[in-house]
């Protein structure tokens, strides 16, 4: 009895072992979640992939959305800012990690944006921007980053004043 006990356990833990979910069901998983608004899920489903398949041709758009889930998550104020914050050091991770993925400049290109736009870090956003322009000067987005790089920090009157367009100031109700 305790031999058949035995086998029976060995052959459970071998088909365990052996149905270890695939990259591709990670992400499907993940990409039905978010579909389905089960933003948290989806997240949880792309960590497992690149955790258990760093090296899949899936692992860079499953940063990519995870950075996505994360800058679009709301939440408290402190929380976002933290948010943003990991979302920025993932999209860096698409470029420097997997380079030649397609993501990859979109990925710098929001790594900036995320770093000047939310958390005022114009610094860290004119590293990732002047990577960007270094690394792919003749993307489509590089006209925004040249744009970005030359108005890190204005404000938008400023901007349309360094544009040559004046701004009528707001009349307020009564």
């Amino acid at each position: 009895m305790h031999y058949r006990s035995l086998i029976l356990l060995t052959t459970i833990l071998i088909f365990a072992s052996c149905s270890k979910t695939s990259d591709e069901e990670y992400y499907n998983l993940a990409s039905k979640e978010y579909k389905k608004g089960n933003k948290d899920e989806a997240y949880k489903n792309l960590e497992y992939l690149v955790e258990d398949y760093p090296e899949s041709s899936l692992a860079a758009d499953a940063y990519f959305l995870m950075a996505d889930i994360l800058q679009n998550k709301t939440t408290d104020s402190t929380a976002n800012f933290e948010n943003y914050k990991k979302a920025v050091g993932i999209y860096a991770k698409v470029q420097y990690d997997y380079p030649n993925s397609e993501k990859a400049p979109q990925a710098l290109f929001m790594a900036g944006f995320i770093s000047s736009e939310f958390l005022k870090d114009y610094q860290l956003a004119a590293q990732h921007y002047k990577r960007f322009m270094k690394i792919y000067p003749d993307n489509e987005l590089s006209y925004s980053v040249k744009e970005e790089l030359n108005n890190l920090g204005k404000t938008p009157e400023e901007i349309l004043a360094s544009k040559g367009i004046e701004t009528k100031p707001e009349v307020t109700a009564k």
